[in-house]
């Protein structure tokens, strides 16, 4: 019997890397919360956020010219000295403002009324994990001003030559957040997106995204066929979340993120370690 020779096709080329569409992705994560929040104990939370990134997308207009000279990647740790991060903090003041009361908008009065400098000061803290205890009314509106800011500066950028083994974001050099198998848009490979400027690049599947091993890794989730999985490697006992975009088009890394904060406990009880943050999910957790 003989073989008929047969030829081998390569995959698609991946889409390395993924610039945020800032009005989009503010706009369809406001949505996103909304949905999630109707049946989530972290309601109030949740809802909360989403008035955020309401806030995101009516703020965006006052960049609309600024720009950011740079070599390499982004450092977010500048962000605060830039003129266009206080820019945003007022947008985002102002707009909440009207949309917020009690202790909310109580904080927003506090936070309206410091200084530039006190303001730059509060979101050093915030990017360094150092928040004391008075810093916590204040700290959700400073992230969300730092992200607004990074994401602008991330749609603009290119982000050439880096691996899909990278766990770091070639726009910024932020944690990932969370991965998304996304759709056949995107041939159907894992994406990571990044906590900070919301950046997405590719990663190789059923790898560490920490260690790069793959012997070890495993998927968990708290119902057998869910939305919300996490990858786990037993080589450096660490997790990332992994979200299927086929099972929910609307997800959004950070708010589906926030969601599943269950799967993090219970991975926390079996000692895994989480890789990256959610800036709002760590504020969610010291407002608790």
């Amino acid at each position: 019997m003989s073989l008929s020779p047969q030829t081998i096709v390569p995959g698609p080329e991946p889409r390395n890397f993924i610039p945020p569409e800032p009005a989009a992705l503010f706009a369809a994560r406001q949505d996103r919360l909304t949905e999630l929040a109707a049946t989530s104990p972290m309601a109030d939370w949740l809802g909360f956020v989403g008035l955020v990134a309401g806030a995101q997308v009516h703020t965006l207009p006052r960049l609309d010219g600024f720009s950011h000279e740079r070599s390499g990647p982004l450092d977010i740790a500048l962000l605060p000295q830039l003129p266009a991060w206080q820019g945003a903090l007022d947008g985002l003041l102002e707009t909440l403002a009207a949309a917020v009361d009690g202790q909310a908008l109580i904080a927003l009065r506090k936070l309206a009324a410091l200084s530039a400098d006190d303001r730059s000061a509060l979101a050093g803290r915030v990017i360094n994990g150092k928040l004391g205890e008075g810093d916590m009314d204040q700290a959700p509106l400073a992230t969300a001003a730092l992200e607004l800011v990074a994401t602008v500066i991330a749609s603009r950028s290119s982000a050439d030559g880096f691996s899909s083994l990278s766990a770091a974001c070639p726009a910024c050099g932020g944690a990932a957040v969370a991965s998304v198998l996304e759709t056949h848009k995107l041939n159907g490979l894992r994406y990571l997106y990044c906590g900070s400027c919301n950046s997405g690049w590719h990663h190789v599947r059923a790898q560490c995204s920490h260690c790069n091993q793959s012997g070890r890794v495993a998927y968990q989730a708290l119902e057998e066929g869910g939305l919300w999985q996490a990858e786990t490697c037993d080589d450096c006992h660490s997790y990332l979340k992994l979200f299927n975009r086929s099972k929910a088009l609307s997800l959004d890394p950070v708010a589906d993120d926030l969601a599943s904060v269950a799967l993090d406990l219970a991975l926390g009880e079996a000692g895994y370690q989480r890789l990256g943050a959610n800036p709002y999910l760590l504020l969610a957790a010291q407002a608790a």
